[in-house]
């Protein structure tokens, strides 16, 4: 992959690396940034969407007849 054209999508200096699905320079904190972005290890795996509301039904003190 050739990098000449391409910026550290998080200071801009020349991109080195194509990290976490961002180009980044060799600076330990924008890969760090990159990271955290992308959601952390496994962050692409991970689904991001809230879980439905538990409904808990009181059983009725009676019993079954």
């Amino acid at each position: 992959m050739d990098f000449e054209n391409e910026k550290c999508q998080i200071c801009g200096q020349p991109a080195k690396h194509f990290l976490f699905a961002a180009f980044v320079c060799e600076n330990e904190e924008c890969i760090d940034k990159a990271r955290e972005e992308r959601g952390g290890p496994g962050g692409h795996m991970k689904a991001k969407k809230q879980l439905p509301e538990i409904v808990r039904l009181e059983e009725d003190d009676k019993g079954s007849q």
